[in-house]
């Protein structure tokens, strides 16, 4: 029974691993795209000063360049985010066939009681009330939406900035 316990223990504990590593995997692309939009920005903004050389190549292959690393880490967050979602379900899954199919002792119940507690879908407020699965759907937000917001701008510098003086 200890083997089996034991083996269980570490399934969850490396479900619990995935689960943050995409946490992290998420926050430090955000972390590295808003880094390089500031960068790109601030090369887009210099361009337009008086004298500047290159400002054709800043003012149209930069926003493209800018829109195509926005469409990339949009896709790698959404991948981060859909990765995540699958080890929450399995998660879910894997501790409600431990409930179901194991005999577990008492000290194994209590402990597996607590681990249910700290699940994103069990999560709740102060009230008791389950705000898991809210707040994680706010909290991937952000993530999502800064790639899109960040693309509408180039976009609109690409389209509506007027014209460099050459």
């Amino acid at each position: 029974m200890e083997t089996k316990s034991l083996a269980l223990a570490d399934i969850l504990r490396a479900l619990r691993e995935d689960i943050q590593a995409e946490n992290t995997l998420i926050a430090s692309r955000v972390t590295w795209y808003v880094t390089s939009q500031s960068f790109l920005l601030t090369a887009y903004a210099a361009s337009w000063s008086t004298g500047f050389l290159w400002q054709s190549f800043f003012h149209h292959v930069m926003p493209i360049a800018a829109i195509v690393l926005s469409v990339v880490i949009l896709a790698s967050i959404y991948a981060a985010t859909w990765a995540q979602d699958v080890y929450l379900r399995e998660q879910e899954a894997l501790v409600f066939r431990i409930n179901a199919e194991f005999q577990l002792s008492d000290a194994e119940k209590m402990a597996l009681q607590v681990y249910e507690r700290t699940m994103v879908v069990n999560r709740a407020n102060g009230a008791g009330k389950i705000v898991g699965g809210r707040i994680h759907a706010l909290v991937r937000i952000t993530p999502l939406v800064l790639p899109v917001g960040f693309s509408a701008l180039w976009l609109y510098a690409l389209i509506f900035a007027p014209a460099a003086s050459s």
